[in-house]
C-alpha cells in the first residue's frame, strides 16, 4: 500500500492508483500475525464490491489462515477472474487463490517455508522455488512480505515506467528493486545472513565497486586482512571462494539490466565489472545454461 501511495505522491500528473484495503470478514477489521489490528476501508460483504470493476486485485493472508477462509471469499474471487485485469498474491495469499482452482497448470512461487505445503495441497499447480516473484498471464505471485513490496514496484513500473518506480524505490529507501528472477536465497542476500562484521562491510562496497578489479588482493587490502584470513572467512561464512561471489554478483547485477533496461551487452559487461561481452557471454552460459541475448528474449516474450 505504501508502495502505491508513494507513486501517488509522486506521479507527476494526477494520483495513478486508488488504493482500498478490504477485509474479508464480517466486518472491516483485520487481524495480523504482528498482534495489531488495521482498519480496512471496507468489507467483502459490502454491495458494491459486487459490480464494482477493478483493476488489480492483491490477495494476502497470514500463514495460519490457511483452509480457514470463508466460502463466499472464495466464491468471489473467483468470480474476478474474467473481470479484473490482474490478479496477485503475497506469500499465503496463494493458498486462498489456489482453492478457486485457477491456478491449476499456472506457473507461481510463494514463501520458501510453505512451498511443501502448497505443493502437497495443490500438485496440479506448477511452483518455482527460486524467485521472488512470478508472472502467468494475468496471475502474479510472490514470495514473502519484501517481495511483495517489489512486485508492487515492478507492477507500478509496467504501468507507469522506470523511472517513476526508481523515485518510489528510493523513497522507500531500499538497496534496489528486484526483478522476478532475483533468488529467494540470493549471492545479494546471502553476505547479510553472515555474523562477521566485515562481510556485511564489504557486501555494500562490492556492489557500488563492480566495473573495478575485484581480486582477493584490493578485497583483502579493503578490510586490512591478510589473502588467507580472507579466503577463510568467505569459506566459512559463506562456503564459498571470494572470486565465486565476487563472479556471482556480477551475473546476478547483469540479469537485473538484462530484464529492466535496453543496454546492449558491452556496457552492461563494463558496469558489471566482466573484461568483455564474451567474457559475460560465458559466465552466463555456464551458471544460466542459456545466452544473455537467449534470456532477454525470454524476459519478452512473458511480458
Amino acid at each position: 500500500m505504501e508502495a502505491f501511495r508513494l507513486a501517488n505522491t509522486l506521479a507527476e500528473n494526477k494520483s495513478p492508483y486508488q488504493v482500498e484495503l478490504v477485509s474479508a470478514g464480517p466486518d472491516k477489521t483485520i487481524e495480523t500475525e504482528a498482534g495489531i489490528s488495521l482498519l480496512g476501508h471496507s468489507a467483502l460483504t459490502d454491495k458494491k464490491w459486487d459490480t464494482f470493476v477493478i483493476d488489480t486485485l492483491i490477495i494476502t493472508t497470514t500463514i495460519a489462515s490457511f483452509g480457514l477462509y470463508p466460502a463466499h471469499t472464495i466464491e468471489w474471487i473467483s468470480s474476478q477472474e474474467s473481470r479484473v485485469r490482474r490478479i496477485c498474491t503475497v506469500s499465503g495469499g496463494i493458498f486462498a487463490l489456489a482453492q478457486t482452482g485457477m491456478l491449476e497448470g499456472k506457473h507461481v512461487t510463494t514463501h520458501w517455508r510453505v512451498m511443501d505445503e502448497f505443493a502437497k495441497h495443490h500438485p496440479g499447480v506448477h511452483l518455482e522455488e527460486q524467485p521472488i516473484w512470478v508472472k502467468d498471464g494475468k496471475i502474479y505471485s510472490s514470495a514473502g512480505m519484501s517481495s511483495g513490496i517489489d512486485l508492487a514496484l515492478n507492477l507500478i513500473a509496467d504501468d507507469h515506467g522506470d523511472r517513476l518506480a526508481g523515485e518510489v524505490t528510493k523513497e522507500l529507501v531500499m538497496f534496489l528493486r528486484r526483478p522476478a528472477d532475483q533468488a529467494q536465497l540470493s549471492f545479494s542476500l546471502l553476505a547479510q545472513y553472515s555474523s562477521h562484521r566485515s562481510l556485511k562491510t564489504l557486501q555494500p562496497w562490492i556492489h557500488e565497486h563492480l566495473a573495478q578489479e575485484l581480486t582477493v588482493d584490493v578485497l583483502a587490502d579493503k578490510l586490512a586482512m591478510s589473502r588467507s584470513t580472507l579466503i577463510r572467512i568467505f569459506k566459512h561464512e559463506l562456503n564459498t571462494t571470494p572470486a565465486k561471489y565476487i563472479e556471482n554478483i556480477r551475473l546476478e547485477t547483469a540479469q537485473r539490466y538484462l530484464q529492466m533496461t535496453t543496454m546492449n551487452l558491452d556496457k552492461i559487461a563494463a558496469k558489471c565489472g566482466f573484461t568483455s561481452a564474451d567474457v559475460l557471454r560465458r559466465v552466463f552460459q555456464r551458471n544460466i545454461g542459456i545466452s544473455p541475448q537467449a534470456y532477454r528474449q525470454q524476459l519478452a516474450k512473458e511480458d
